[in-house]
């Protein structure tokens, strides 16, 4: 019998280390798959876990900040936000389609490109504009920038920019 001709579902699905431009994308990704969880089950490990990553790789009052401005995201996301959500566990290598489209929305915002931000967040809500979740994403873009320094890699072994996942 011969193997399906039909791609499975992760075969369709990027990596990670494939939208994700730099370490700082993969820890807001991992961030806001845990703060996502946390809203689904209602149970506050989901957020200390959100925490412990990002205070473990970044200290407690830069860790904080970042969990901070992803959790005011993914608020605004709910808020203003048409349909379903759809994400993978924190530490999936698979990406969903609305996992993309978030990583790209942050990018836009740590690039500055503030048109493009506005335009594409209203993409994503589903609505003609979505001026919370734009906000949200310049008010946390400067955080984000700021981890992807701290997250270089110190030594030669891993690429730079090649994503911690």
């Amino acid at each position: 019998m011969s193997a399906s001709s039909i791609p499975s579902l992760h075969d369709r699905m990027p990596k990670v280390a494939e939208i994700c431009a730099d370490d700082a994308d993969v820890l807001a990704l991992s961030v806001a798959r845990f703060v996502a969880s946390g809203y689904m089950t209602s149970d506050v490990a989901c957020w200390d876990a959100a925490f412990d990553g990002a205070e473990r790789l970044l200290g407690a009052a830069e860790g904080g900040r970042l969990v901070s401005g992803v959790v005011g995201i993914l608020r605004a996301l709910r808020a203003e936000r048409e349909g379903d959500w759809s994400f993978m566990p924190a530490t999936c290598c698979r990406v969903t389609e609305n996992e993309c489209a978030l990583v790209a929305l942050i990018r836009c915002g740590r690039c500055r490109r503030w048109e493009a931000l506005s335009r594409d967040a209203a993409a994503l809500t589903g609505r003609a504009d979505a001026p919370r979740l734009a906000a949200a994403i310049r008010d946390a873009a400067e955080t984000i920038n700021a981890a992807a320094s701290r997250l270089q890699p110190a030594n030669a072994s891993r690429p730079l920019g090649a994503p911690l996942h």
